[in-house]
């Protein structure tokens, strides 16, 4: 929560700046738009599920066996999740730029919970276990650019995320903590990705993505996971 708050401040500040600079001048129009621009985007990641049917049978098992009783046992995994991306980049040429992004993709999460009575004179109580696998990192990206008009270009991303990632068990007894643990990992992924920018003016663009990295994650230690994203941003140029 606090890096997102973070990122919108950011971004409004970029905002604010690129407002007084529009303000105080009137650029040139141009196609090719060269130099520094910052931007953000939110968006949702579909993660592969690898093994996810799996980790639900085990956390299933976990709770079927940690006491004399169990009711009410249900289970599933969330295999979408929300992601955001903060971006600064430059053009060096109307055809070409590159950028520098910190990406987080969000968490794909499988979760088993019941009623278990421990046999400690309290009866059945509510009891939940999940298993959680997140990853982010930077992202190095060389960006190939196809105008098509002054207000509309499409794009293409070939880049590299040096992702860090984790995987996460968490245990809840009646609403209280019951035990946590993790594996971290890090793994080094291709990115690639396919869009297209609508130029609002010479400050402001918006940008819409879709991109793929594979095997996020450290198999032996985390796990991996295959990444399908769709984001949607802004783009504020300096």
């Amino acid at each position: 929560m606090n890096t997102s708050l973070v990122i919108v401040l950011a971004g409004l500040s970029l905002a604010f700046a690129g407002y007084t600079e529009a303000a105080g001048k009137k650029r040139p129009r141009s196609a090719n738009r060269i130099g520094a621009y910052g931007g953000a985007s939110i968006g949702q990641t579909k993660f592969s599920a690898n093994g996810a049917e799996q980790d639900v049978e085990n956390l299933e098992d976990t709770l079927i066996n940690a006491g004399v009783g169990t009711q009410n046992l249900s289970s599933g995994t969330e295999d979408t999740d929300l992601g955001y991306q903060a971006t600064f980049g430059y053009r060096f040429h109307r055809y070409f730029a590159a950028e520098l992004g910190l990406a987080q993709y969000g968490s794909l999460v499988s979760h088993a919970k019941a009623d278990i009575d421990f046999d400690d004179g309290n009866g059945f109580v509510p009891t939940s276990v999940k298993l959680s696998f997140s990853a982010g990192g930077p992202v190095f990206s060389a960006i190939g650019i196809l105008p098509i008009s002054d207000k509309f270009e499409l794009f293409a991303r070939l880049g590299y995320l040096f992702s860090s990632t984790e995987n996460e068990f968490a245990a809840k007894i009646d609403g209280q903590n019951a035990g946590t643990g993790s594996l971290k990992g890090n793994s080094q992924d291709p990115v690639y990705g396919l869009g297209f920018s609508f130029h609002i003016n010479q400050i402001y663009s918006i940008r819409a993505e879709y991109q793929q990295i594979d095997s996020v994650g450290q198999s032996s230690r985390t796990g991996a996971e295959d990444l399908k994203i769709m984001n949607l941003g802004m783009i504020i140029r300096f």
